[in-house]
Order: structure tokens, then sequence, then C-alpha cells
């Protein structure tokens, strides 16, 4: 049942501690070593010693206990919860371009290399290679007579739209805030990527229609998405700056058409054309991949939902309570999902009205998001929902009983215990749940066919299709593993056996090759993604010591970084902790207890990686966007190369990026795409861990203060 005013479900962003941590500060490692043969380990083990002597030995301990470095072990471990939460993460903020940089480079793959991000060749002509350079060059040195006075090239012209320069003549500064903690997501839909692959949504049991609240948080993440792009003011900025920018362009097109034809060719460039479908194209894929996709997702847990809530109704025979327990789970699921979906239907998708080169036509994403929103209710109104309607004005009467019968101002424990209530009545209706099943689904499909069509997309995410011609290209060049891509990983932790060491080995490259179900293309690409392992033993590079690691790795991996290639901006790090999440990995999340949502898939082996640029970086960059970011972070194995290679490779996103999403995960963990429900229990974790590991660290310190005091 849902619940709407007083009776709503609290937010996890305002959920008080109702759980007891599972978490003990674990500080042994820095207490005093004793050899395992002397009479010192013999006396604590022995039974016979007086309660006086062992109290003694203990004070010994504690008072000759480093405690800042118990502390530092325990923050490197666990993370620093201490100085991050939850309404940081959500309050934390992005400046984001409007026109990223890496879109100069992507429009060379399109006008150069003719592949299309939609799919498909280009329908205009392509530069040429020698055009190509052109850009980079004053039209003093290539352009014909009448557009060859300037000393500046199209590159320094635009130059000012990328540095983030005033320029003149847009009335706005073409970037707007963005929440950070979305960040991620929003690239990976940019790039034409599915937001989750199959292996990780089954790892995160997102199939599970109990789970479905997962899926609707993800999809009300996308939604703020599409909202923030539909919005008026990003529009209108990121149309006067294109449209600055293809001007830019023109006036070189008309250069090098006059070029053209003093040469003799026919052909003419059409830059304006190119640019509005090379952009037209980048958006229309976010949009239509990120709608197909989801509406699979919707599709496969309402189906799910509903032959769980049929085998519940044949196994609960005549027992009512049974029945309305089946009926308030499947109508919960499927029914908050449809309706998030039909958000989406009408909101996925951005008009590029007004946008140089555009031309009026037919397609429904030409709209406004509120004119989409009102073809949406007119097609419902057509459309029978007989089921639908008895349900609500059951609902209705049954939030009415509830408001007469409740106080205005129910606390937070009254409402969770009203959860755990049977189900109301109404949801033994099983004629009315089982009729909005079948018409529901069927209604919405016809509206959504109507209004979206049917939406073709290419065969393979376009990064990877940019990635296989760029391995094509280094294998002609013969270049360094030219039929491999991917990282250079360093192992420094050193007391494994050759055995153990293997086995982890096994281990790590099976979760970072595994399938990439669900990324069209990936299967073409598996088996050249690599890990080129360093021992850093034969670099003597001591155990742990990552600076030494970055030391070796930035002279001697000085490749371009780039797409296809080994990227040579980070590195990876096999250390002591990531091993040990391997070795000793921790136990999978429980179901957490309401009003939290799953929190499933979080607890697997991870990897650290380290920025080799982060000394570069301005500190009040880091300080303002990626507060408590020390130039690495450790990320779930599995993403290695489904998400994390294309995210840094493409230029897209940078490590001090991803780690706001890292932070708040209890072991400082980058998960990939999280959600709201997610965040919260991790919230409720952290709270734990703050409030008792900094409690036994004060009474720690306490302790040693008082016990040096004695012996002054």
């Amino acid at each position: 049942m849902r619940l709407s005013g007083q009776f709503a479900r609290a937010s996890a962003r305002a959920i008080p501690q109702i759980v007891t941590t599972r978490y003990r500060p674990h500080i042994s490692p820095l207490l005093r070593r004793h050899n395992k043969q002397s009479h010192c380990d013999s006396r604590f083990a022995d039974p016979r010693r007086s309660m006086s002597a062992r109290s003694h030995d203990m004070e010994e301990s504690l008072r000759n206990l480093d405690i800042n470095a118990a502390e530092q072990f325990s923050r490197d471990w666990f993370g620093d919860h201490a100085n991050w939460d939850h309404e940081r993460l959500l309050a934390l903020l992005y400046v984001e371009d409007l026109m990223p940089a890496r879109h100069l480079r992507d429009f060379g793959d399109y006008a150069l290399g003719g592949r299309r991000p939609g799919g498909g060749q280009p329908s205009f002509p392509l530069l040429t290679t020698e055009e190509w350079t052109f850009l980079a060059k004053p039209y003093s040195e290539w352009a014909p007579p009448f557009f060859n006075t300037s000393t500046k090239s199209v590159h320094d012209e635009i130059g000012p739209l990328f540095a983030r320069q005033r320029i003149p003549d847009l009335k706005s500064d073409p970037h707007m805030d963005f929440p950070a903690r979305l960040r991620p997501l929003k690239t990976k839909l940019e790039l034409g990527m599915v937001p989750i692959s199959r292996d990780r949504w089954l790892e995160r049991q997102m199939d599970d229609p109990a789970n479905y609240r997962n899926t609707f948080e993800l999809m009300k993440d996308m939604y703020t998405i599409f909202q923030w792009y539909n919005n008026e003011e990003v529009l209108s900025r990121t149309r006067d700056a294109f449209n600055w920018m293809v001007g830019k362009f023109v006036n070189f097109e008309r250069a090098a058409n006059a070029r053209r034809a003093l040469n003799g060719t026919t052909e003419r460039l059409d830059l304006t054309g190119m640019w509005f479908e090379y952009w037209h194209d980048a958006w229309s894929n976010m949009s239509n991949r990120t709608h197909g996709w989801i509406v699979d997702r919707v599709d496969e847990i309402q189906e799910f939902a509903f032959f769980k809530y049929e085998e519940a109704l044949e196994a609960a025979g005549e027992d009512q309570v049974a029945i309305g327990e089946a009926g308030k789970q499947y109508y919960e699921c499927v029914q908050d999902l449809r309706g998030m979906l039909t958000k989406l239907d009408y909101t996925l998708g951005i008009p590029m009205t007004g946008f140089k080169g555009f031309t009026i036509g037919s397609s429904f994403t030409d709209l406004t998001v509120s004119q989409r929103q009102d073809m949406f209710r007119k097609m419902f109104a057509t459309k029978p929902f007989k089921h639908q309607v008895a349900i609500l004005e059951a609902e209705d009467k049954a939030n009415a009983e509830m408001a007469s019968t409740f106080s205005s101002s129910l606390s937070l424990i009254d409402r969770l215990e009203y959860l755990k209530k049977p189900a109301h009545p109404r949801f033994r209706d099983t004629k009315n749940l089982i009729g909005h099943y079948h018409e529901g689904k069927t209604n919405r499909d016809e509206i959504r066919t109507a209004l979206r069509g049917i939406q073709r997309l290419p065969s393979q995410e376009h990064w990877i299709t940019i990635l296989r011609e760029r391995m094509d290209f280094y294998a002609k060049n013969k270049n360094w593993k030219p039929n491999h891509f991917g990282f250079v990983c360093y192992r420094l932790t050193y007391s494994e056996t050759d055995a153990e060491w293997a086995t982890f080995k096994a281990k790590l490259e099976s979760d970072m090759k595994r399938s990439g179900e669900w990324i069209q293309g990936y299967d073409d690409i598996a088996q050249n993604a690599s890990i080129h392992f360093v021992d850093g033993r034969e670099h003597n590079i001591a155990e742990g010591d990552i600076a030494a690691a970055k030391r070796h790795f930035k002279s001697s991996f000085t490749m371009l970084p780039t797409l296809g290639r080994f990227w040579s901006y980070d590195f990876l790090v096999v250390d002591k902790q990531s091993y040990a999440s391997y070795s000793t990995p921790k136990e999978e999340e429980v179901r957490p207890p309401p009003p939290y949502g799953p929190c499933f898939g979080d607890n697997g082996g991870h990897i650290r990686l380290v920025d080799s640029v982060y000394e570069e970086l301005p500190r009040d960059l880091i300080d303002q966007t990626a507060p408590g970011y020390k130039g690495e972070m450790k990320v779930l194995s599995t993403l290695v190369f489904e998400e994390l290679y294309p995210l840094l490779a493409t230029l897209s996103m940078r490590p001090h990026t991803l780690w706001p999403c890292a932070r708040l995960h209890p072991r400082e963990v980058y998960v990939g795409t999280s959600d709201s429900a997610q965040e919260g229990w991790w919230e409720s974790n952290r709270i734990d861990m703050v409030a008792l590991g900094g409690g036994f660290i004060t009474h720690l310190r306490t302790r040693q203060a008082e016990l040096q005091a004695r012996n002054q």
C-alpha cells in the first residue's frame, strides 16, 4: 500500500538510527607484538595468572599503544566516515560544462572517421585528413585569398568555450550546477552506455520484485537527469553555445569549400548540418538507449511480480490474510514502477529546436516536456482502465478511513508499526488486481509505441565502435600490445605464497572479465581486455609503497592516454586491502529492516585505483568537488572493464569525480550506480560506525592519559 500525507514513508536522508551495528574497530595489528615463544605470551595464556597481573599487562599495552596510528589504520581500511555523510553528498554540486571538450574529439570520429553516434554513416561529405589538420592551423597558412587574413585557427577561436573563459557574445556562461552523486550515471548515459550490466543487476538482486525499490529510485535519478537537460535555462545556454561554436565552423566551411573549388573538388562541406547531425545523434542515442533499457527491466520485473502473485494465490488457498499480503506486494511493485516509467516515457528526449541545422519535423522529442506530458494524458483518457479505477477508489476509501482513525502527527515508530500490520482488505480483490496487470500493460505499451514509435539502436555502444576502430589502427602501426586494452596493475602485497597469489589473480581476472551482457558489442572486445601486472618486488618497490609505484608508472608507461590502449593516466594496485577483500570477503548484506531499501551486491572484491596526475590538480578544486580525496580510491573489481575503463578512457570522468559516490560506502568502495535506497542504509551504518568507533577511540585516549598521568 502506498501511503500519503502523514502516512508517507520517511525519506532515507531523514531516518534516525534504529538499528545496532555489527561493526567493531579493529586495531590489533598496531598493538605491541610479542614473540610466540616468549615468556610474556605464555603468561598471557596461563589461566593461573592473577587477574591483577593480567590487568597490569593490558594497561601496559594500552599505555604504549600508538592510538593515532590505530585511528589511521581504521580510516585506511574502513574510511573517514566522521567527516562525510549523506546530506553532504546530496548537497555537493559540480559545475557541469554544457559543451564538454570531449565533443570536439568525438566530432572527429564522426566528421573524419565517418562514425555516427547513432550508427551508420554521416549524411554529409566528410572532412579529409588534411582539412582536419587545418582546424588547428591559422587561416593565413592554408586558406585561399579573401579567407587567409586571420592569424587564428578555428581551435583558437573556439578555445575559450572549452577553457571556461568569458565569451562576450554569449549572454550566459555555458555551464550549470549538477548533483555530484548523479554525475557517473549521467556520464554513462551521455556515452550511450546502459546504466547497469546484467551481471551487476543480478548481483544487486534487482531482478527480484521484492527489491523493486532499487529500480524505482534508479528511475527517479534518470528522471532528474533528463529534467535537468530539459530545463529551459540549461537548454538555452547549450543552444547559444552550440550556435556560437557552429558559427566559427561555418567560417571554416566557407574557406575549405573555396579551397575545394580551386582544386576541382565538387563535393562541398556542410559543417552546420554535420554538427547538428552529430549532436542530435548523441542526444537521441542517450535518450533511446536509456529508455529501451528501462522499459525492458520494468517489463521483466512486473512479469515476474505477476507470476509470483499467481503462485502466492495458489498457495494461499482460502487464507484471506495471505491473499491480501500477496496482492499488496504485487500492486505496490507494479504500480510504482509503471507510474515512474510513464514519467520517463515523456521525459526522456531533448528537443533541439533553435539549434543551427534544426528543421521542423514530427519527432515526439522535438516537443517540450510539458507538451509531451499533455499528449500522454490525452492518450490515457482514450484507454479503458476500469480495474485501475476500481483499485484507486478502494485506495481513496482506505485513506479516508486511516485519516479518521490516526492522529495527524504519527511518529516514525508508529508509521513503521503500521507498515507491519496485515495488508488492508482491499488487496484481496484478486479480480481487479489480475485485471490491473493485463489492462495496464497493454494500454501503456500501446500509448508508448504510438507516441515514441519503435526505436532502433546501434548494434553496439558507441565507445566500443570507436575502441575497435582505434585498436585496428594501433595494430597496423605496431604499437605496444596493439591487440589489448586495459590497465597496468601493480602488486604491492608480498606475503602471499605463489599458490595463494595465483588463486587470487585468477579470481580477480575472472571478476574483471565477466560477461558484458546488456552492453551491446562488449562480447566482441572482451577477449582484448587485459591487465598488465607489474610485481613491485622486481623494481625494488616496498610493500604498500604507492608513491614509489606511481614514480615507476609515470616513467615507464608514457604512451598517450587514449581509448583502445592501456590507460596511462591511472593505474591499479593490489594491496593488503584488495587481497583481503578476496581472501576474507565480507559477508553479503542481509535485507535491512523497514524503512530502508535493499542493499545487495556491495561487498564484492575490490582493487585500488591510483590517479597518477593527482598532484597536478588544484587543491581548491579537490576541496570543493571531491573533499577527502587523496589521489586514490577503491573500485569494485567487476566494474573495471565494463564501467571504469570507458568512463576514464573517453576522458569523460576522472577518479576524483567518482570519489564522492564511493565515500559513503561502508568501505569507501566505488560500486557503480547507486540509489537513495542503497545510500540510506549506508548512512545508517555510517552513523553507527562513527558513534561506536569514535567513542571507542575517545575512550582509549582518555584511559591512556589516565595511565600515563598515574606513572608521572
